[in-house]
């Protein structure tokens, strides 16, 4: 079985969110396609700011605004609670993660002169200005690196990062995301619905183009 292994990359540092608002804005780069095959995931995480949702984010925030939640998602294809999506008879497996949506000025559907779901913000926006890069080696395992944004105006201040919190909260988020995962993978490839050598996509949601797909 390979082996997660989550590890902050910073050296130590102070940090103080300051209310700015600069995170709760999305940013969507142009310059990348609807389906984003791996070999451009890490230069496609470095030039966005999207906020992933697990489905237990999903669910607390609809529980905590009373919103159903394909008035918040984004999703490339239409929403559904199965992430796990299939093209070309097998050969593109598409994970069609659920981000949160934005307004036309790029904020967060949320932000208010400041986050109106404070208390059950998602894991993603609970981890700003810390980013995560995943790695994956040729042995299987999984490397989570978590670095920080040095531009973020709070860092300097504040208190003394808690890296073992940190850490723990990237290992929550991953856990949460492989059990929303997992379940529709493993059915596909045990009804033969993944052909053998399919490449992964992961999506760009959120602008205004929806898919259709067989699963």
């Amino acid at each position: 079985m390979p082996r997660v292994v989550v590890k902050a990359i910073f050296d130590n540092i102070r940090f103080k969110c300051q209310r700015c608002g600069s995170c709760c804005h999305h940013k969507r780069p142009l310059e990348f396609d609807d389906l984003i095959p791996a070999e451009q995931i890490e230069d496609f995480w470095r030039s966005s700011n999207l906020i992933y949702l697990t489905e237990k984010d999903v669910h607390a925030i609809s529980n905590r605004t009373g919103m159903r939640p394909p008035d918040f998602v984004d999703t490339l294809y239409d929403y559904s609670e199965c992430y796990v999506k299939i093209e070309d008879e097998g050969r593109r497996v598409i994970l069609d993660l659920p981000v949160l949506k934005s307004k036309e000025d790029t904020t967060c559907v949320f932000y208010q002169e400041g986050c109106s779901i404070y208390s059950v913000r998602p894991i993603a926006c609970r981890l700003f200005p810390f980013r995560v890069e995943e790695e994956t080696l040729d042995n299987g395992d999984i490397l989570l690196n978590i670095s920080c944004n040095p531009t973020c105006p709070g860092i300097g201040k504040g208190k003394m990062v808690d890296k073992k919190k940190l850490e723990g909260l990237v290992a929550e988020q991953f856990l949460q995301r492989t059990e929303d995962i997992s379940p529709h993978i493993q059915k596909l490839n045990s009804s033969g619905e993944i052909a053998s050598g399919a490449r992964i996509y992961r999506t760009l949601p959120g602008r205004g183009r929806k898919r259709s797909s067989s699963i």
